[in-house]
């Protein structure tokens, strides 16, 4: 499977409620470092689940969906550029956040996610 490929899927995972908590393990590598850059820093599933669980239950977020702006790949590299949608548990949109992201992948799986993005976005007001 392609690389942008894998990102596509992983992304489309999360469309379901809770959906991250499947598409995390079975995307990641067992030490794939995971980035929020200036926000958070994970290493591997578990401690990325932790956050996500975290800043869901902060947010009300339950799922995502996203529309890939651009998505590039050079080998196992991929870019995208989207516009993240975040939603409650009720299909309430949370916020749209624009953001640029990097992953690296190894063995098709993802073993490093970087976002880059404006947190001003997900406060209130």
């Amino acid at each position: 499977m392609k690389s942008i490929d894998v990102v596509n899927r992983f992304f489309a995972a999360w469309g379901p409620t809770n959906g991250y908590k499947t598409a995390i393990p079975e995307y990641f590598t067992s030490d794939c470092v995971y980035e929020n850059v200036g926000l958070s820093l994970t290493t591997g599933p578990t401690e990325a689940l932790g956050f996500l669980d975290a800043f869901a239950q902060q947010l009300g977020f339950a799922s995502l969906t996203v529309d890939m702006r651009c998505i590039v790949a050079d080998g196992d590299l991929v870019l995208t550029e989207r516009v993240d949608h975040l939603f409650d548990g009720t299909g309430r949109r949370l916020a749209s956040l624009r953001v640029s992201g990097t992953f690296e992948l190894k063995g098709g799986r993802i073993s490093a996610w970087r976002d880059y993005f404006d947190s001003a976005a997900l406060k209130p007001g």
